[in-house]
Protein backbone atom coordinates (compact mmCIF):
# COMPACT_ATOMS: atom_id res chain seq x y z
CA UNK A 1 0.00 0.00 0.00
CA UNK A 2 2.29 2.88 1.17
CA UNK A 3 5.16 1.43 -1.56
CA UNK A 4 2.47 1.69 -4.26
CA UNK A 5 1.76 4.87 -3.56
CA UNK A 6 5.34 5.92 -3.27
CA UNK A 7 6.02 4.69 -6.23
CA UNK A 8 3.00 6.55 -7.91
CA UNK A 9 3.81 9.70 -6.49
CA UNK A 10 7.98 9.26 -8.39
CA UNK A 11 6.20 8.05 -11.17
CA UNK A 12 3.82 10.73 -11.64
CA UNK A 13 6.59 13.25 -10.62
CA UNK A 14 8.88 11.52 -13.51
CA UNK A 15 6.06 12.48 -16.13
CA UNK A 16 5.64 16.14 -15.43
CA UNK A 17 2.23 15.31 -13.77
CA UNK A 18 3.10 16.93 -10.17
CA UNK A 19 4.65 20.45 -9.56
CA UNK A 20 8.23 19.69 -8.54
CA UNK A 21 9.53 22.15 -6.33
CA UNK A 22 13.17 23.44 -4.98
CA UNK A 23 13.58 24.96 -1.70
CA UNK A 24 13.63 28.55 -3.08
CA UNK A 25 10.19 28.38 -4.94
CA UNK A 26 7.09 30.05 -3.42
CA UNK A 27 3.46 29.07 -3.24
CA UNK A 28 0.24 30.64 -1.44
CA UNK A 29 -1.65 28.92 1.22
CA UNK A 30 -3.05 29.30 4.50
CA UNK A 31 -5.75 26.88 6.45
CA UNK A 32 -8.53 29.02 6.97
CA UNK A 33 -11.58 28.72 9.26
CA UNK A 34 -14.25 28.22 6.07
CA UNK A 35 -12.40 24.24 5.70
CA UNK A 36 -10.70 23.84 8.98
CA UNK A 37 -11.02 20.05 9.25
CA UNK A 38 -12.13 18.90 5.46
CA UNK A 39 -8.79 17.07 4.82
CA UNK A 40 -8.85 15.44 7.96
CA UNK A 41 -11.57 12.54 6.99
CA UNK A 42 -11.88 9.82 4.69
CA UNK A 43 -8.50 9.89 3.62
CA UNK A 44 -4.76 8.05 3.77
CA UNK A 45 -2.82 9.41 6.24
CA UNK A 46 0.32 6.93 6.64
CA UNK A 47 2.57 6.46 9.30
CA UNK A 48 5.97 6.31 10.50
CA UNK A 49 7.70 4.78 13.69
CA UNK A 50 8.77 8.65 14.58
CA UNK A 51 5.19 10.03 14.30
CA UNK A 52 3.10 6.90 16.20
CA UNK A 53 6.14 7.64 18.99
CA UNK A 54 5.88 11.57 19.39
CA UNK A 55 1.95 11.51 19.11
CA UNK A 56 2.01 8.62 21.92
CA UNK A 57 4.32 10.71 23.78
CA UNK A 58 2.08 13.78 23.63
CA UNK A 59 -1.17 12.19 24.81
CA UNK A 60 0.79 10.62 27.70
CA UNK A 61 -0.25 7.32 26.79
CA UNK A 62 2.36 3.98 26.03
CA UNK A 63 2.93 3.65 21.72
CA UNK A 64 1.00 0.32 21.75
CA UNK A 65 -1.68 1.82 23.53
CA UNK A 66 -2.12 4.27 20.27
CA UNK A 67 -1.21 1.38 18.22
CA UNK A 68 -4.44 -0.32 19.49
CA UNK A 69 -6.65 2.31 19.48
CA UNK A 70 -5.95 4.82 16.59
CA UNK A 71 -3.76 2.61 13.72
CA UNK A 72 -4.22 0.19 11.13
CA UNK A 73 -1.92 -2.01 9.83
CA UNK A 74 -1.38 -4.08 6.69
CA UNK A 75 0.93 -5.90 5.00
CA UNK A 76 2.13 -4.89 1.56
CA UNK A 77 1.77 -7.12 -0.45
CA UNK A 78 4.81 -6.70 -2.56
CA UNK A 79 7.62 -6.16 0.55
CA UNK A 80 5.96 -8.16 3.33
CA UNK A 81 6.53 -4.67 5.05
CA UNK A 82 4.19 -3.56 7.42
CA UNK A 83 2.34 -0.23 6.31
CA UNK A 84 0.45 1.58 9.40
CA UNK A 85 -2.05 4.58 9.05
CA UNK A 86 -4.46 6.00 10.81
CA UNK A 87 -7.84 4.25 11.21
CA UNK A 88 -10.73 7.05 11.82
CA UNK A 89 -9.35 9.58 9.26
CA UNK A 90 -9.22 6.43 6.55
CA UNK A 91 -13.09 5.37 7.60
CA UNK A 92 -14.16 9.24 8.79
CA UNK A 93 -13.19 11.73 10.69
CA UNK A 94 -9.71 11.95 12.11
CA UNK A 95 -10.05 10.58 15.99
CA UNK A 96 -8.05 13.77 16.95
CA UNK A 97 -10.35 16.27 15.21
CA UNK A 98 -11.95 18.77 17.25
CA UNK A 99 -15.58 20.33 16.82
CA UNK A 100 -14.14 23.18 15.16
CA UNK A 101 -12.43 21.18 12.92
CA UNK A 102 -9.05 22.12 13.89
CA UNK A 103 -6.34 19.27 15.63
CA UNK A 104 -6.51 18.34 19.05
CA UNK A 105 -2.52 17.42 18.89
CA UNK A 106 -1.74 19.87 16.52
CA UNK A 107 1.79 20.12 17.99
CA UNK A 108 2.64 16.52 17.72
CA UNK A 109 0.66 15.95 14.61
CA UNK A 110 2.24 13.31 11.85
CA UNK A 111 5.06 14.32 9.24
CA UNK A 112 2.15 14.17 5.91
CA UNK A 113 -0.20 16.44 8.39
CA UNK A 114 2.42 18.97 9.01
CA UNK A 115 3.79 19.20 5.43
CA UNK A 116 0.95 19.73 3.53
CA UNK A 117 0.15 20.59 0.85
CA UNK A 118 3.64 19.79 0.20
CA UNK A 119 5.17 16.44 -0.37
CA UNK A 120 8.40 14.54 -0.34
CA UNK A 121 9.23 11.52 -2.15
CA UNK A 122 12.30 9.77 -1.53
CA UNK A 123 14.24 6.77 -3.01
CA UNK A 124 17.41 5.24 -3.42
CA UNK A 125 19.38 4.50 -6.26
CA UNK A 126 22.60 2.53 -6.65
CA UNK A 127 25.62 4.57 -7.92
CA UNK A 128 28.83 2.59 -8.51
CA UNK A 129 28.01 0.56 -5.74
CA UNK A 130 27.19 3.54 -3.17
CA UNK A 131 23.18 3.96 -2.46
CA UNK A 132 22.61 7.46 -3.16
CA UNK A 133 19.06 9.26 -1.41
CA UNK A 134 17.50 11.24 -4.16
CA UNK A 135 15.01 13.67 -2.74
CA UNK A 136 11.98 15.61 -4.60
CA UNK A 137 9.33 17.79 -2.83
CA UNK A 138 6.10 18.57 -4.47
CA UNK A 139 2.81 20.08 -4.31
CA UNK A 140 0.07 17.62 -4.19
CA UNK A 141 -2.78 17.51 -5.96
CA UNK A 142 -5.17 20.01 -5.07
CA UNK A 143 -8.58 18.62 -3.71
CA UNK A 144 -11.55 20.54 -4.42
CA UNK A 145 -12.87 20.78 -0.30
CA UNK A 146 -9.00 22.45 -0.25
CA UNK A 147 -9.47 26.76 0.09
CA UNK A 148 -6.18 26.86 1.42
CA UNK A 149 -4.57 28.14 -2.10
CA UNK A 150 -6.84 31.06 -2.42
CA UNK A 151 -5.39 34.20 -1.11
CA UNK A 152 -3.58 32.05 1.49
CA UNK A 153 0.04 33.36 2.65
CA UNK A 154 3.17 34.04 0.49
CA UNK A 155 5.85 31.07 1.31
CA UNK A 156 8.91 29.39 0.12
CA UNK A 157 9.27 25.58 0.44
CA UNK A 158 12.31 26.29 3.17
CA UNK A 159 9.93 28.32 4.81
CA UNK A 160 7.47 26.13 4.84
CA UNK A 161 9.34 23.19 6.00
CA UNK A 162 11.26 25.26 8.80
CA UNK A 163 7.48 26.30 9.91
CA UNK A 164 6.22 23.19 10.68
CA UNK A 165 9.50 21.41 11.81
CA UNK A 166 9.71 18.73 9.19
CA UNK A 167 13.43 18.26 9.00
CA UNK A 168 13.24 16.83 12.45
CA UNK A 169 10.73 14.18 11.11
CA UNK A 170 12.15 13.88 7.52
CA UNK A 171 15.47 12.89 9.33
CA UNK A 172 13.51 10.12 11.25
CA UNK A 173 11.69 9.13 8.05
CA UNK A 174 14.84 8.61 5.89
CA UNK A 175 16.35 6.32 8.69
CA UNK A 176 13.23 3.96 8.67
CA UNK A 177 13.24 4.11 4.71
CA UNK A 178 16.77 3.65 4.62
CA UNK A 179 15.89 0.53 6.60
CA UNK A 180 12.90 -0.52 4.26
CA UNK A 181 15.25 0.21 1.17
CA UNK A 182 17.97 -2.44 2.99
CA UNK A 183 15.26 -5.30 3.25
CA UNK A 184 14.00 -4.96 0.12
CA UNK A 185 16.69 -4.48 -1.78
CA UNK A 186 19.60 -6.37 -0.08
CA UNK A 187 18.21 -8.56 1.69
CA UNK A 188 15.12 -9.63 -1.18
CA UNK A 189 12.96 -9.41 2.45
CA UNK A 190 9.40 -10.23 -0.03
CA UNK A 191 11.13 -13.89 -0.77
CA UNK A 192 11.01 -14.34 3.15
CA UNK A 193 9.34 -11.86 5.23
CA UNK A 194 6.45 -13.74 6.94
CA UNK A 195 3.70 -11.97 9.49
CA UNK A 196 5.70 -13.91 12.21
CA UNK A 197 8.89 -11.92 11.46
CA UNK A 198 6.85 -8.89 11.03
CA UNK A 199 5.29 -9.43 14.66
CA UNK A 200 9.13 -9.61 16.25
CA UNK A 201 10.17 -6.88 14.98
CA UNK A 202 7.15 -4.20 15.43
CA UNK A 203 8.23 -3.27 19.00
CA UNK A 204 11.17 -2.10 17.56
CA UNK A 205 9.80 -0.06 14.83
CA UNK A 206 6.40 0.98 17.27
CA UNK A 207 6.96 0.48 21.12
CA UNK A 208 10.11 1.80 21.84
CA UNK A 209 8.84 2.90 25.39
CA UNK A 210 8.52 -1.03 26.17
CA UNK A 211 11.53 -1.49 25.25
CA UNK A 212 12.95 0.93 27.27
CA UNK A 213 11.12 -0.25 29.94
CA UNK A 214 12.81 -3.96 29.33
CA UNK A 215 16.40 -2.34 29.73
CA UNK A 216 15.72 0.42 31.87
CA UNK A 217 17.36 2.78 29.69
CA UNK A 218 15.21 6.69 30.50
CA UNK A 219 15.18 9.46 27.91
CA UNK A 220 17.66 11.21 29.91
CA UNK A 221 20.34 8.74 29.15
CA UNK A 222 19.25 8.11 25.79
CA UNK A 223 17.14 10.80 23.66
CA UNK A 224 14.48 10.12 21.51
CA UNK A 225 15.86 10.72 18.41
CA UNK A 226 19.22 8.84 19.10
CA UNK A 227 17.08 5.56 20.02
CA UNK A 228 15.06 5.37 17.68
CA UNK A 229 18.46 5.71 15.30
CA UNK A 230 19.62 2.71 17.49
CA UNK A 231 16.47 0.58 17.14
CA UNK A 232 16.64 1.08 13.18
CA UNK A 233 19.80 -0.13 13.56
CA UNK A 234 19.18 -2.96 15.57
CA UNK A 235 16.04 -4.27 13.23
CA UNK A 236 18.97 -4.28 10.43
CA UNK A 237 20.69 -6.64 12.88
CA UNK A 238 18.12 -8.89 13.09
CA UNK A 239 17.11 -8.91 9.59
CA UNK A 240 20.23 -9.36 8.30
CA UNK A 241 21.01 -12.29 10.73
CA UNK A 242 17.46 -14.00 9.30
CA UNK A 243 18.11 -13.74 5.76
CA UNK A 244 21.33 -14.91 5.80
CA UNK A 245 19.16 -18.46 7.41
CA UNK A 246 17.13 -18.08 4.24
CA UNK A 247 20.19 -17.84 2.14
CA UNK A 248 19.77 -14.00 1.11
CA UNK A 249 21.77 -11.20 1.87
CA UNK A 250 25.29 -9.98 3.25
CA UNK A 251 25.30 -11.95 6.11
CA UNK A 252 24.90 -15.26 3.80
CA UNK A 253 28.44 -15.81 4.22
CA UNK A 254 28.48 -15.93 7.80
CA UNK A 255 25.03 -17.64 8.36
CA UNK A 256 26.28 -20.56 10.17
CA UNK A 257 27.41 -18.39 12.79
CA UNK A 258 24.73 -15.59 12.29
CA UNK A 259 22.79 -16.71 15.67
CA UNK A 260 24.93 -17.15 18.04
CA UNK A 261 24.74 -16.04 21.44
CA UNK A 262 21.45 -14.55 22.83
CA UNK A 263 19.81 -12.31 19.96
CA UNK A 264 18.58 -10.25 23.16
CA UNK A 265 21.68 -9.94 24.07
CA UNK A 266 23.08 -8.36 21.05
CA UNK A 267 20.59 -6.56 20.93
CA UNK A 268 20.07 -5.10 24.09
CA UNK A 269 24.47 -4.24 23.01
CA UNK A 270 22.82 -1.78 20.21
CA UNK A 271 20.41 0.19 21.91
CA UNK A 272 22.37 0.58 25.05
CA UNK A 273 25.58 1.48 23.39
CA UNK A 274 24.97 2.08 19.52
CA UNK A 275 27.05 -0.51 18.65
Amino acid sequence: MAFDFQQGILEKLEQGTLEELKPEDGFNFSCGSECMGRCCQKITILLDPWDIEVMARHLGISCREFFSNYCMMETDRDTGWPAVWLAHAAEGHCAFMLEDGKCSIYPARSRNCRTYPLGRAVRYVNDNGQKIKEERVFMVDRMKFCLGHKDGQNWTVQEWFDDADAYTYYRMSDQYTELIDYAVTELSSREWMSSKIVQMINPFLFAPDMLRNKLGLSAEEIGHEEFHRRRMKAVKLILTDMAAGFGYGPGIETAETAFTGSLMDRMKKVLTTGD
